[in-house]
This record gives C-alpha cells, structure tokens and sequence, in this order.
C-alpha cells in the first residue's frame, strides 16, 4: 500500500495552495502529502514498529488531539514494513461498524498484518462491542501462532483517559489491559528543531512554506489539515448555518457517534437560534446551510462531510413487509475533528435548547440515547434523560433500563409502570447488564418486576459470555429467584461453548456458589478439560485451580496432560506458573513432560524469562532439565544467565570452549 486516501486510512488531506489568491502558481506535480518531518513521537514509533519487523507481536497508540499529526504518524512508521522481504498487510475493519467489522474478522488475522485502529475509541468505547473487541485484540496480540502483527490506533487525551482509567463498575477493563503503557504522547506543536527542521524541506513544497509562514503556536500540522480555513468559515457563518454547525457540535459531545442524521441537525438548529434570526433565516436555510458546510476547505473536506449510510448493498429483499424508518436512518453527516473538539472545549458549559433533545430523540442513533440520556440527567434535565433511556431500552440498549427505573424513582417512589415495562422489555443479550436491572428493581422494591424479569433472564438471556452467566447466577441468587437460578443453570450447563478455559473456570465456580451442584456435574460431562483451546495459558492455570475445587481430579488429569504435552512454549515466565500449578496439584508426571519439552525447546529471546523458568524448574525438582536448558544458554548469548546457576561461576571463571568444557587459568602471557 502506497496511497493512504485510496484506502481510506483517513488521513487529513493538506491544504491546496494552488488555488491562492496570491504570489505564482502552486507545482501542479506534487504529492498528495506533504513532506514529512519527523519528530520525537516518530523515534518512539519506530522502535515498536522495529520490533514488529523482528518477529513479535506490538501495539503503539498514538495520544494526541485533533489533526496533530497521529494518524500521519502512523502511515509513515509503515515504511520499513514495506521493506521487508515479508508481504506485510494492512487491515482497516470499518464495515457495517467499526467493532462490528474488527469482531467479524479478528479471529482470522494471521502473521504479517498490520491492524489500523484510527479513532480506536470507536473499537474500544463502544457499550455493547467495546470489551469484546479489546479482549480480542489481546488475545492477537499474545498468540505465537499469528505473530507478528502491529496493531497502530490513535486516540484524543480524553479518550485515552476514559478508557484507561478505573471506575467503580470498570465498564473497560478489557480495553485498559490492552491499551496500559503503550501510549506515544504527540504533542500539539513543533518545537524550535521541528521548525527549523520543516524550514529545510519548505522550498520544495508550497504547503510546507505557507505553513512555516502563517501557522501560530508552532501547529503546522493543524494548519496543513486546513484548521484556519475551517475556523473562519465558522466563525464567519449565517446565523442559522452557525446554529446547524452547533446542533453538530452538542451532538457529538454529549454522546452522539460520528455520524449525525441530517434529520437530526435540521431538527435541532432553529432552537438555537433568536425569534428575529429565526424569521431573517429564509425558507432555504437548510439547503443555504448545507451547502455551506460541506463546501472543501483549500483542498479538504469541509466542515461537515456526507457519509456512507450503512445501508445493505447487493442483498436481496425478503418478502416480509418493509418496515418503517428507523430513527438514524437517512443522510448522514460527520463533523470536521477540530470543530468536534473545539466545541468539546468551548461549548462544555452550554445546555442545548429544547428544540435539540427532541431532535435527539426522534432521530438519535438508537446506540446513542443511552449517553445522551445520562448527559441529560447530569444536566438536570430529568425528562428528557428518562425519555432518552426508555427509547433505548426498547430498541435494546441492555444498559438503558436500570438508570431508567433508578431516576423515575427518585422521582416518583411511588409508580411501580417505570419497573414493570422496564422488567418486560429489557433486552437480555447482556447478562451482566440485566444482572445490575435485577439489583436494581430489588433495591427500589419492586419485587413483582424483580420475578419477571428472572423469569424471562432464566428462560432467554444470551450464553456468549459465560463468565458474565455466572455473574448472573449470583444476582439471581441474591434477589432469591432459586428456580430460576437452576433453569439457568440448567441451560449454561448444557450449552456454553467449551473452548474457552477462563470462560469454562467462571461458570463452574459460579455453579458451585449458588449452590448448583448437579450442573456442575452436567457441565463436567461435557469434558471441558478435553475441549478447551490451550493458547492462554493463565486461563488454563485457573481451571486446572478450579477443576479442583469442584472435585474433578480425572478432568484435572486430562488436562494437565494436555497442557503438557501441547502448550506453546514461547513465554518463559507463562510456562513457569504453569509448572508451578501443576507442581502445587501434585501433577508430577506432567511436570516431568512440561519440563523436558521447555528445557530443549523454550524460545530464549527473553533472558529476564528465561531466569524465571530456570528457577521454575528448580523449584519443581527438574534438576537435569535445569541442566539441559543452562546448557543452550551460552550459545544465545546468554553466558552472563549461565554463570548464575550454582557453581558455573567458580568452574567458568576463565570461559569456556567451543565443545563447552571450562577453560584452564589463562593470563596476558598465554596470548599471542
């Protein structure tokens, strides 16, 4: 790949300077983009991308704002990929949705490819995906069998906070765990050697000088996205227009995804405008306003551009009767990321007007209302808050229901209607979100509402995830809904997926808590221990802990033979703990297989690892395959990890051979 706009790669376009008013023509011959200059986030790219290069599978994540050069960044740290005698591939997931394209295809992604997750907050935020998405890409990022892979994404400041940080209910815990000590800070200007770099480079290229010459503050980069150009045509816009381009803005701000319904905007912008401006707006306002806001800006997009609809292409219909427009359906719209996060900053303390939240919810994405009611609690706006979380709890938001019943309570303690339509139409493809509703509608006593909803949870809940079915196991148990608990016992017993060990190791410890002990017996004989995949090697720690727990030693065997005898022997410090484990259940002929195999044939590009399992092996009494394994050491230019083995450093304190006998004493007069 050569051309980042022929793939969509979404990086900014650089200003047109040919299209200038003054001094002599722009070369018509120039590159779509610009020079570029390398800076200190640049170093630090390259060397994960090196690493990459050498075999091992990275991830670096861009931190920085709007048009400052991350994604450009990016793009050019690809180079030495190019290079090599490998055929590197890119991989851009963005169809029907982002997490929904990158879950599609995860699982499939071999050695070589690069994963490019520009605006990774679209991967990784979202409610329903987001965590499955993130849990995905660790588990690419630590499986041998498909390394190298690069992952690149890019993030803004406050996304990288919102998802690295913890909170109370630690909505992206999976995200964190990926995205934790991977940062490259890219700052929002050149410093003086940038400038004086930039200046080297100018006199071949008009953008380059115009932008030496007029962007303030050291932003170049933001000004070669066209940032100026883009604020004074806002600035500078119709009233009614300036009101269509801040309906854009509150969208996005308060919860809206990238893509706004021009419904929507059209909607929502006469409420932000004066009885007099309103009348002087003309009955073409909107077409005015949108012609001007999509016109480019010196050669980029401008401050709204159309996107694709999503719509199905190449599929044939069905014979049932079409059904009505959805809300977020129709011509779509994207604002310009500096004016996104321009009205992020400047607009923070503004409340939209009531022309705006009714907008919201007649034409909101159904994925939005969710935020955009919280932000409407959080605002005071109580109604219109309630109103957002009722519509998303019928077109399945599994997070929606519990605030909708929790504020109308506040409320109106007394209305039992918000629990009870709460209870019939909570979506149930998330059992830990129905798990919360439980509590919830427990907390508020709603005891009537608390039964139905077990009853439809037990009955129809999603087993996808089955260590979030044992959460719900225990929420059922603490509402004391006790048959419901068994039918869904019953039903995860019976038909989970047992290719998962952590997954399998939740579920029979959350059988055996509420006290399920005849599906416990169920689900081991399915022989979990014989259908698991082996690559996680910390998940199959935990189910051999917790196979042992419930008393299934015969599985306990089984799979520790397996994991023995057929584990990925790539990280030194993983093959340690699980020696340790097996060591602890007594597993001693597993141990003695596990060790053999990690003595003659442990990857040793990791010494700190390497040291690791040597005492491992110790500690499990594996003295001669310590031995095996200190003996490949010399010859990975480990010799400084030989010596520390008990006696080498005495016997070998003069070196060794070739054939690795101990060299004699030897001084200065032996040499020649």
């Amino acid at each position: 790949m050569t051309d980042p706009f022929e793939h969509q790669l979404e990086i900014h376009r650089a200003i047109d300077t040919s299209t200038g008013a003054a001094g002599p023509a722009a070369p018509t011959d120039l590159a779509a983009l610009p020079a570029y200059v390398p800076r200190a986030h640049d170093q630090a790219l390259a060397q994960v991308v090196a690493q990459a290069a050498d075999g091992h599978s990275r991830i670096a994540v861009l931190v920085g704002g709007s048009s400052t050069g991350k994604t450009r960044a990016c793009w050019e740290a690809l180079h030495p990929l190019r290079a090599r005698a490998e055929e590197w591939r890119l991989w851009h997931p963005i169809d029907p949705t982002r997490p929904d394209a990158a879950l599609a295809d995860l699982e499939r992604i071999g050695p070589y490819t690069v994963v490019w997750l520009n605006e990774a907050q679209f991967y990784l935020a979202d409610p329903a995906l987001g965590e499955r998405v993130a849990a995905g890409l660790r588990e690419l990022l630590r499986d041998p069998a498909r390394a190298p892979v690069l992952v690149l994404a890019t993030l803004w400041p406050a996304y990288w906070d919102a998802l690295t940080t913890r909170s109370g209910f630690d909505a992206h815990a999976q995200a964190r765990e990926l995205l934790d000590g991977h940062a490259i800070t890219v700052p929002g200007a050149f410093t003086d050697a940038d400038l004086n770099a930039l200046a080297g480079l100018a006199d071949a290229d008009p953008r380059l000088e115009e932008a030496a010459g007029q962007a303030g503050d050291g932003q170049v980069t933001q000004y070669l996205a066209g940032v100026p150009v883009l604020m004074d045509r806002y600035r500078q816009a119709l009233p009614a227009t300036r009101a269509f381009i801040h309906a854009a803005m509150d969208a996005r701000r308060l919860g809206c995804g990238p893509h706004l319904p021009l419904a929507l905007l059209a909607a929502a912008a006469p409420g932000y405008l004066t009885d007099a401006e309103w009348e002087q707006s003309g009955q073409d306002w909107l077409q005015d306003a949108l012609e001007y806001v999509t016109a480019p800006c010196n050669g980029i997009p401008g401050i709204l551009t159309a996107a694709r609809s999503g719509i199905a292409r190449n599929q044939r219909g069905s014979r049932t009767v079409a059904p009505n427009p959805q809300p977020g359906s129709g011509l779509l719209y994207r604002l310009a990321d500096y004016l996104d996060q321009h009205g992020r900053r400047y607009r923070t303390e503004q409340i939209p007007p009531i022309d705006f939240w009714t907008a919201i919810a007649a034409h909101a994405d159904p994925g939005d209302l969710n935020a955009l009611g919280n932000a409407a609690w959080a605002r005071g706006l109580y109604r219109d808050a309630v109103q957002l979380h009722k519509h998303a709890t019928a077109h399945g938001n599994p997070q929606a229901a519990f605030p909708l019943v929790a504020h109308l309570h506040t409320l109106h303690p007394g209305d039992q209607r918000p629990a009870h339509w709460a209870a019939a139409h909570a979506a149930l493809d998330d059992p830990s979100a129905v798990t919360g509703l439980l509590s919830g509608l427990a907390e508020v006593g709603a005891l009537e509402q608390v039964a139905v909803l077990a009853e439809r949870a037990a009955a129809h809940v999603v087993l996808d995830d089955p260590s979030a079915v044992a959460v719900l196991l225990h929420g059922l148990g603490e509402v004391g809904a006790f048959e419901q608990v068994a039918v869904l016992a019953e039903r995860a017993a019976a038909h989970i997926v047992l290719d998962d060990p952590s997954a399998v190791a939740w579920l029979l410890s959350g059988l055996q808590e509420v006290g399920a002990y005849d599906r416990v017996a169920m689900l081991l004989a399915r022989e979990p221990a014989v259908c698991v995949n082996l690559d996680d090697l910390f998940a199959v720690e935990r189910l051999l802990r917790v196979l042992g727990e419930v008393g299934a030693f015969e599985q306990v065997a089984v799979l520790a033979e397996r994991a023995a005898a057929h584990v990925v022997l790539d990280d030194p410090n993983d093959v340690a703990m699980l020696l340790s484990v097996l060591g602890e259940i007594g597993a001693f002929e597993p141990v003695a297989v596990l060790a053999g195999r990690a003595a003659a044939h442990i990857v040793l590009d990791e010494p700190y690892g390497v040291a690791v399992l040597l005492r491992g092996l110790q500690e499990v009494g594996a003295h001669r395959q310590v031995d095996v394994l200190t003996a490949r050491l010399p010859a990975a230019e480990q010799f400084w990890l030989f010596l520390e083995i008990s006696g080498n450093a005495e016997r070998f304190r003069f070196g060794r051979e070739p054939n690795g006998d101990a060299v004699a004493y030897w001084t200065w007069d032996d040499l020649e």
